[in-house]
């Protein structure tokens, strides 16, 4: 076990406003302006080899494209959606040319290499494929005068393509969005607990139990249209992070780099419910790891992440007020039981996509590099440890 640190929270929330932090009201985590999906004619390059991956990929063609490809850098791109649509395009093209042979590559050529090297430093984010890119901004309405919606909603981008590896992305994007309505309980929360609003404070952590219980929902449609052999043998592959010696970057001066592939710990919902009911993750298993995560995801929402920290312990406000108020220790106890509840169903599917699969020392790591089934076993307890008595 690691240590257990001395961590003071403050007294005052440090969240005021979602906007702050690029969190939408409705949406979450995903993005309040649908992406972009074509980038300026400069870009077409990108585009075109983008537009192209999965008969590319099937022709044994797409390194050869890619390494035909001109050497363009980002400083034309205007927009953070285009930002956003560049790195989902370069960070598929370079998963796309490790992956897309019979043998892994151990260098990305400089056509991708170097635009994503210097686009990923700019948006502050680890250089591959993650989640902010393949899910958070990997969509488009169907039609563009309705809601954003399950019904209306598909891809942009895919490996290989079919219905497994699409409702794959977006089935998660529909975890996002089930999940989107707890951020500001949480944030209530937190201001309940300061101004010693109990009724807030209990309304708030019912409503999160309420939302957790829609994210299980959502997580559990993923089911719904994604095969888990299909998803073993033909998503997951694309997905891979690349491990020692690294990959090197042509163009880049350098070492080679070893990253994480794509992984849910990426995504920024459930952290956000870690850090606002104050669940502690301090073992070996779970703290490195989850901390390493959040490289990953977009800048905005790891300082959320960081704010939602610092202010008050609802955990500890809880526990001072468990005897005279027991109600609010119910309510409390009712969110973490969410929260475990929606860890116990994540440890079971991965044991229907994954380990079902796997045999021996093959069996030991995720995509993002992790003991996975360890790692979520851990999480679980952890979050049943912080219920109160």
């Amino acid at each position: 076990m690691i240590p257990e640190t001395t961590h003071t929270r403050a007294l005052s929330p440090r969240v005021a406003s979602l906007g702050e932090y690029a969190i939408d009201a409705h949406r979450g985590f995903v993005p309040a302006e649908d992406p972009v999906d074509a980038l300026p004619a400069a870009y077409n390059p990108w585009e075109q080899v983008g537009r192209n991956i999965t008969a590319l990929i099937m022709t044994g063609r797409i390194r050869p494209a890619i390494e035909s490809m001109p050497e363009l850098t980002p400083d034309r791109l205007e927009s953070c959606g285009e930002q956003e649509r560049a790195m989902l395009l370069l960070c598929c093209l370079a998963n796309a040319y490790v992956w897309g042979a019979d043998a892994p590559a151990r260098s990305l050529p400089a056509p991708v290499a170097r635009p994503l090297h210097d686009l990923a430093h700019r948006l502050d984010r680890a250089p591959i494929i993650a989640h902010a890119s393949l899910v958070l901004n990997n969509w488009r309405r169907i039609d563009a005068t309705e809601p954003l919606s399950m019904s209306n909603i598909d891809t942009q981008l895919t490996f290989l393509g079919g219905v497994d590896e699409k409702w794959f992305y977006l089935a998660t994007v529909g975890v996002e969005l089930a999940g989107a309505g707890g951020l500001p309980l949480l944030v209530q929360a937190q201001h309940a607990a300061a101004a010693e609003d109990h009724t807030r404070l209990i309304e708030a952590l019912l409503g999160i139990r309420k939302i957790l219980a829609g994210v299980v929902d959502a997580l559990l449609a993923i089911e719904r249209w994604c095969d888990p052999h299909v998803f073993y043998h033909r998503i997951r592959p694309f997905l891979m992070g690349w491990s020692a010696p690294g990959l090197r970057f042509e163009g880049v001066d350098r070492e080679p780099l070893v990253l994480a592939g794509g992984s849910a710990a990426q995504s920024t919902l459930i952290q956000a419910f870690d850090a606002g009911l104050d669940i502690h993750h301090r073992d070996e298993l779970t703290t490195g790891f989850l901390t390493g995560m959040r490289a990953y995801m977009p800048r905005p929402h790891r300082r959320f992440l960081e704010d939602l920290e610092a202010g008050p312990s609802i955990h500890d406000h809880v526990a001072r007020h468990r005897n005279t108020r027991p109600e609010l220790a119910d309510a409390y106890n009712a969110a973490v039981d969410g929260l475990a509840r929606l860890r116990g169903q994540h440890i079971g599917m991965t044991g229907r996509y994954i380990t079902r699969f796997e045999h021996g020392e093959k069996a030991a790591k995720g995509t993002g590099g992790s003991d996975f089934i360890g790692f979520l076993k851990r999480s679980r307890e952890e979050t049943t440890e912080r219920l109160l008595p």
